[in-house]
């Protein structure tokens, strides 16, 4: 899947030929505290190999769902990442919702999430789907809401000692 935007922008499902960009893109994100790349330690092919098996439903760890990965990309670098998962569970359904996203830190205010956002509403949903941020994330919940994210409620889990937001997003 691609879809190109006037300033050149594309969203592309993840693939190997995205190395060179995920490398730079996760060295940035890491460098500014985003945990969820924290653990890869140089094992950027690695990682990017196993989020493309996830999508085709190989190598996910005992109770996960297929999980598609998509790149906005300009000018051959990462501007943001965004996860589709398929299928539910209470997990995904009270915590981590359907979708997660996040941009490049030096990409932020640009518009970059909401583009992904719009762009899965089009293309790859194809019924409503649950998605979440913390409380505190005001930029995630301008971009939630400007997508047409229903607020739900606000849930807490026990099991992670977190608090999120839930929305329901649907299919443009």
């Amino acid at each position: 899947m691609n879809s190109e935007s006037k300033r050149g922008i594309k969203i592309e499902l993840a693939d190997a030929s995205h190395l060179t960009a995920f490398k730079s893109y996760v060295d940035e994100c890491v460098t500014d505290g985003i945990v969820l790349y924290e653990f890869i330690f140089n094992n950027h092919a690695t990682y990017l190999n196993k989020r493309i098996a996830y999508a085709r439903g190989e190598q996910l760890p005992k109770g996960w769902t297929p999980i598609s990965t998509y790149f906005c990309i300009e000018n051959d670098i990462i501007l943001g990442s965004l996860r589709v998962r398929q299928g539910d569970s209470d997990y995904i359904n009270n915590v981590i919702g359907h979708v997660g996203y996040e941009t490049r830190p030096s990409a932020r205010g640009q518009g970059v999430a909401q583009l992904m956002l719009s762009y899965i509403q089009n293309t790859v949903l194809t019924d409503a789907v649950i998605i979440t941020c913390a409380p505190s994330n005001l930029a995630s919940r301008k971009v939630i809401e400007k997508c047409g994210g229903e607020f739900l409620n606000q849930f807490y889990s026990k099991e992670e000692a977190l608090q999120v937001l839930r929305y329901r997003l649907s299919p443009a």
